[in-house]
């Protein structure tokens, strides 16, 4: 038993080794990717030593022993299936070629050969391109060859082969997966569908076939999936509301028998199937088509609205392929003018040129004003034009340097409004240009500032200004009425000093008037004007008072002039109680004093104190006679009976007998 099983294990060997004679294992890698290289082996070499090698495998060729591993080779043994796999990664063009997958054992090892091939991890050499717009379908058409009408198919977004078929959008195993779908004829081609694409489907697809052995098949797609709205350029028409508009529609001389139409919109996927008009049918409400087959059509428009403005397609069909458009742009203008208007004013009973601009190549075009803002109407109610130079007020001076001029005199504010200057076009619209007058009543202004001032004094007037009229002339007027201000300035930064005015500009948003001397003449409204250039000149408004002297002295006087004749009445009472009490001695008042004496006794007494500096004066004035008059007392008696009053009741005596002496 023992020998037939030594018999065995030897026939295997043997059976091995002729078998790895005939083996050629072959292998396929995308760069910089990786390959496995599986290697089986007979039984009983469950437990031997496993490797990969190059060349003539000596101990240096060899480039990976089991159980060992590095950056670019690792090696697994399944001893189940007795196969053992080496995986080279990060692969190059330089690792194509031969190899050797090696089983250690004693005397002679076990070889098998391996050939290697690397290839590019792109495709393809040539794509096919398929279009379609935004939200609407489309469908790739993938050819495979006859013999692989059984295999796997797949899409895939992309242009790498190894990593495609992970990637698959949808398979032939998986046929829908949200917006793909994949159906396969089984002749030489299987079709996928993408519904409601958007931009971001566009770009690069790759149709795959599962080969058995080795690489997959594959085709390359490229999807264009454009904007859904058209074109990069366009044809404006023009019309007013209420009349009618031809629009005029280009096509290549190929598409001469195709059907044509025209929509409204902007979206190419949906224009076909909402065309206003088309070429089988060529009325339709208020749409008309002519197709003179000479590479255009004509759309006539009728009755328009403002409604009826905005985008519209010219449609041409084409089979296969998208559509091809073009597009217009129509303008419904109210029949009113404009978006911009120029402002011109004036005063009451003045003139106003208005200037009208136009283009070049409307020198010799006829050109024209009129009241309104209405087009259509504008060229039959004209006030003047350039055939008729003057009517009434009006007048149009064209020296034909791209704008004309129109005059108005004597202008009330009647004449304010809107105007439209008209240049005559033939063909198309006329082409406008909006002003609006602006007669304003020849009073100023809603505000005013008051200064006031005394007469014979002086007053400063600050009058503010924008900084843009820095260096503009100022001035100031009297009275209220802006039209005459400058012809009646009483001073300007021209004249700086006229008479008693005076101006100073310190540039800085304000100038300052002085006004000397002011007398109540000179009372009254004034205005502070900034000349302009063009336009009226800007205004603000003061009102002066200047007030009487004599006024401001009344009342400045009117309280001593009431206080002095009360003040004299009371020192002439106090003097002569105070002379009478010193004068008793022997004449001794009752203490029974009434309160309403004592009262009026500290009344006087806070009198003497207020009228201090008036007695010490008329203490010094007093004669040598008179003080004799006047009767002494002893200290003792100062001491207790008047008490800080030395001073006052001489100067009370003395008053009293200077009065007596001057009688």
């Amino acid at each position: 038993m023992c020998c037939l099983q030594i018999l065995l294990f030897i026939l295997s060997i043997a059976l091995s080794c002729l078998t790895s004679a005939e083996e050629l294992i072959h292998v396929f890698g995308y760069e910089k990717k990786e390959a496995k290289v599986p290697c089986s082996y007979g039984t009983g070499y469950e437990s031997y030593n496993k490797y990969l090698c190059r060349n003539d495998c000596n101990d240096e060729d060899v480039l990976v022993t089991t159980p060992e591993m590095n950056s670019k080779y690792s090696i697994s043994d399944d001893k189940l299936n007795r196969v053992f796999t080496t995986t080279i990664s990060h692969l190059s063009y330089a690792d194509a070629g031969k190899y050797w997958c090696g089983v250690s054992r004693t005397g002679k090892d076990i070889y098998t050969e391996v050939k290697l091939e690397v290839v590019r991890d792109s495709c393809c050499d040539s794509s096919t391109t398929v279009q379609s717009y935004e939200g609407g379908s489309v469908s790739i058409s993938c050819p495979y060859d006859s013999r692989y009408q059984s295999n796997l198919k797949y899409i895939c977004r992309g242009n790498q082969p190894s990593t495609c078929r992970q990637q698959a959008a949808v398979t032939s195993d998986n046929k829908r997966n949200r917006q793909f779908s994949l159906t396969d004829h089984r002749s030489t081609s299987f079709t996928v569908t993408i519904t409601s694409v958007t931009q971001k489907d566009s770009g690069l697809y790759l149709c795959g076939v599962q080969r058995n052995t080795g690489l997959d098949v594959f085709s390359a797609v490229v999807l264009e999936v454009k904007e859904n709205r058209c074109c990069d350029s366009s044809t404006t028409v023009q019309s007013y509301e209420g009349g009618s508009v031809t629009i005029s529609c280009l096509y290549e001389s190929q598409y001469q028998s195709n059907l044509k139409y025209i929509c409204r919109g902007n979206q190419p996927s949906t224009c076909w199937q909402q065309a206003a008009v088309t070429s089988n049918n060529k009325r339709n409400r208020q749409f008309s088509l002519t197709d003179d087959r000479s590479r255009s059509f004509t759309v006539t428009i009728t009755s328009v609205t403002q409604k009826d403005s905005g985008s519209y397609l010219c449609g041409v069909q084409r089979n296969p392929g998208l559509d091809v458009f073009s597009a217009v742009v129509l303008e419904v203008k109210e029949n009113r003018c404009c978006n911009n208007s120029t402002k011109v004013q004036s005063y009451e009973g003045g003139s106003v040129s208005v200037s009208c601009p136009y283009e070049s190549q409307y020198q010799s075009n006829l050109k024209y004003i009129c009241r309104g803002n209405q087009p259509s109407t504008c060229w039959q109610q004209a006030a003047v034009t350039s055939n008729n130079k003057r009517n009434r007020q009006f007048s149009l001076t064209d020296d034909r340097s791209r704008s004309f001029t129109v005059t108005i005199t004597s202008v009330t504010q009647k004449d304010s409004g809107s105007y439209l200057c008209g240049v005559q076009r033939n063909p198309g619209l006329d082409v406008f240009s909006a002003v609006v007058l602006e007669v304003k009543e020849n009073r100023c202004c809603n505000n005013s500032t008051k200064v006031q001032s005394y007469e014979g004094g002086s007053v400063s007037i600050s009058c503010p200004y924008e900084s843009q009229y820095q260096s503009n002339l100022k001035y100031i007027c009297r009275g209220n009425q802006p039209s005459t201000c400058w012809q009646q300035a009483a001073v300007t930064s021209n004249n700086r000093q006229n008479g008693h005015f005076n101006l100073t500009d310190d540039k800085s948003r304000s100038f300052t008037v002085t006004i000397t001397s002011v007398t109540q003449k000179d009372s009254g409204s004034y205005l502070c004007g900034v000349q302009r250039s063009t336009g009226l000149d800007v205004f603000s408004a003061v009102v002066l008072e200047v007030k009487d002297v004599a006024s401001f002295q009344s009342v400045v006087f009117i309280a001593p002039a009431v206080a002095l004749p009360i003040l004299i009445i009371v020192l002439v009472l106090v003097c002569k109680y105070k002379c009478q009490k010193v004068q008793g001695n022997a004449v001794e008042l009752p203490r029974t004093t009434t309160k309403a004496a004592d009262a009026e006794e500290v009344m006087g007494e806070a009198d003497i104190y207020v009228n201090h500096d008036i007695a010490m004066s008329s203490k010094q004035r007093t004669s040598k006679q008179e003080t004799e008059t006047c009767p002494q007392y002893d200290d003792a008696e100062d001491d207790n009976d008047y008490q800080n009053f030395n001073i006052s009741e001489d100067i009370y005596c003395n008053e009293f007998h200077s009065t007596g002496y001057r009688r």
